[in-house]
């Protein structure tokens, strides 16, 4: 026996190798040049992501992301006065040209049925940091994402638009479960289970 017929179907073992060595050059399996149609580039933001260095004195970072499509960044911070019965975050955001804004976000105030990305974060940067719901935020990031993509005309400015995400976390749930992927549906029903 030789090693050609390990794993082949009766190619010599060269086959492959001079198949590579066209295809790595541009050309397809008959050594013609491949034509390719190059995807349209589109403009990309640059991405910053704050967080620490932007925190005003004596505040601790709770946790902070940037987004990917719109480069706003949003940093969630516990402020030095924080009181744990009654959370109240500092969260700044930014957008693609640096511009910041800031709002004080009352975690028992948020409504997960209609509140914008902003809140959510928060909520869920709360859940996470103490250790209700330690996935919380990581869903929530899946799900907007997801959500993001769905939306045709999603912009920086979306970020401020309120949402059901008690909605689009049990349709995220619902894909997870049909995906066959029981961790990541039942972190969802986790995290559903403290919104409703």
């Amino acid at each position: 026996m030789n090693v050609n017929g390990i794993g082949t179907t009766n190619y010599p073992a060269w086959y492959k190798t001079k198949n590579t060595t066209r295809q790595a050059a541009g050309m397809d399996l008959g050594g013609q040049a491949r034509r390719t149609q190059q995807p349209a580039q589109t403009a990309q933001p640059t991405l910053v992501l704050h967080g620490k260095n932007d925190a005003d004195e004596g505040e601790t970072v709770v946790g902070s992301s940037v987004n990917a499509q719109t480069g706003v960044s949003i940093a969630v911070y516990k402020p030095q006065d924080f009181d744990a019965a009654n959370p109240v975050y500092h969260v700044k955001t930014w957008d693609a040209d640096g511009n910041m804004t800031e709002r004080m976000v009352n975690i028992a105030e948020v409504d997960p049925t209609n509140c914008d990305e902003v809140e959510m974060s928060a909520y869920t940067w709360y859940l996470s940091n103490s250790g209700k719901c330690p996935n919380a935020f990581l869903s929530f990031a899946g799900a907007r994402a997801q959500h993001q993509a769905e939306q045709k005309d999603y912009t920086a400015a979306s970020t401020f638009e309120k949402n059901n995400w008690v909605d689009i976390f049990r349709n995220f749930m619902q894909m997870q479960y049909t995906a066959g992927n029981m961790k990541g549906y039942l972190d969802y029903k986790k995290l559903l289970g403290f919104m409703e």
